[in-house]
């Protein structure tokens, strides 16, 4: 089972990631949820996580900051982070990859997006 972490400073953002997951042939397991980075890191130190996904612009501690924070950690630097982000350019992909990103989502995203995002990154089949 994958305990999953979606941070993201909206809560209607999480809803539907819930959701979505919820969608899944995945095996998810808890879902914990953080409304920024610095929250997200203190849910990593309580709790075991085996899939992220996170937002990129977020009050406190952006996405690529808590990516920055989570490489410093060895424990933490083999859990897939997917991005999720209403930015598309490019320098913000590449510079999340850098930090240790699997993959990227745009807002607004579909279930199917999703689901084919996970299945790449994880590298099993999303029903």
């Amino acid at each position: 089972m994958l305990n999953v972490l979606l941070i993201d400073d909206s809560m209607v953002i999480r809803k539907m990631l819930r959701r979505v997951l919820g969608e899944c042939n995945i095996g998810v397991g808890e879902i914990f949820e953080a409304g920024d980075g610095s929250a997200a890191l203190k849910v990593l130190e309580a709790s075991s996580v085996q899939l992220i996904l996170c937002d990129v612009n977020m009050p406190v501690m952006n996405g690529m900051e808590f990516l920055e924070n989570m490489q410093k950690n060895g424990a933490w630097k083999g859990i897939p982070v997917i991005m999720v982000t209403t930015e598309g350019g490019m320098d913000n992909v590449m510079k999340a990859v850098q930090l240790g990103a699997k993959g990227y989502i745009h807002k607004p995203f579909t279930t199917d997006e999703v689901k084919q995002k996970l299945s790449q990154c994880l590298n099993v089949s999303v029903a």
